[in-house]
């Protein structure tokens, strides 16, 4: 089984790689074929479900209990997020930056899955892989409104120095990124509510409440909450917002680290 795990880590691993140059020939006007890459990306995370699905069925929980099992999922739902924002926007422009977090998350997996022993931790309850899972999606949710906020911070300060090069031509409008960060920030916010909702019946004791991951969750909550209830922004909101993303987008890589070094704390 472990090499089953390991081939579908590695594979999935560069399939992510050849989306990832895929979108940048799109970017860049090379490749005019976007329908193609479009079926690719789908079979691509279609075949990541299927990964964390009969990973999910060997252990009987939310594949969280280790460190490559939680950056694979997390890749995963960044990139669907990602993927569903570009069907009901049609706008595939940010789509790249997001992949390239996957990428990397899916580089993190693959190094934790090729160093991995048999040992497995105790499995976890469905209350606590729906608490793992709200998370994970709320954190996804964090990065993908951090890529739009940076990239709306950048085209504006384009747009004032007039600088109306490669950003210019290839991002959409002000108002767009906007529009698709304040989308990324509802969905952040409800995941993440989601989260703290269930983590009320786990019994946790006052010690874990103060890790450092537990903090950085409820911060990005409260943030993303109060963003999600601003209804459409103008002017000076539409630059808090964007900055406000920022630094959820940093929260989220902390919250990378600490998994990195320590593990999930619901594991």
């Amino acid at each position: 089984m472990e090499f089953l795990t390991n081939g579908f880590a590695v594979l999935l691993t560069v399939l992510y790689g050849v989306i990832l140059a895929g979108e940048r020939r799109v970017l860049i006007g090379e490749s005019k074929g976007s329908g193609t890459i479009s079926n690719w990306i789908w079979g691509t995370t279609s075949l990541h479900l299927l990964a964390l699905v009969l990973q999910g069925v060997q252990v009987g929980a939310c594949p969280v209990a280790s460190q490559w099992e939680a950056f694979s999922l997390l890749a995963w739902c960044i990139a669907v997020l990602h993927l569903f924002l570009v069907k009901f926007s049609g706008d595939r422009s940010t789509l790249i930056y997001s992949f390239l977090l996957v990428f990397i998350l899916q580089i993190a997996s693959v190094s934790f899955s090729l160093g991995m022993t048999e040992d497995r931790q105790q499995s976890i309850d469905s209350l606590t892989s729906i608490h793992a899972f709200s998370a994970l999606v709320g954190v996804a949710g964090v990065a993908i409104a951090g890529v739009h906020g940076v990239l709306w911070i950048m085209l504006c300060n384009a747009i004032k120095n007039g600088r109306f090069g490669f950003l210019f031509q290839r991002l959409s409008s002000l108002e767009e990124l906007s529009r698709l960060n304040r989308i990324s920030t509802g969905i952040a916010a409800a995941a993440l509510t989601l989260t703290l909702s269930t983590s009320l019946f786990m019994n946790q004791a006052v010690s874990e409440l103060l890790n450092p991951e537990v903090v950085v969750t409820l911060v990005l909550w409260f943030v993303f909450g109060l963003l999600a209830l601003v209804p459409r922004s103008t002017g000076s909101m539409l630059a808090v917002r964007a900055w406000l993303s920022l630094l959820g987008f940093c929260g989220v890589i902390f919250i990378i680290g600490w998994i990195a070094i320590y593990g999930f704390h619901a594991q």
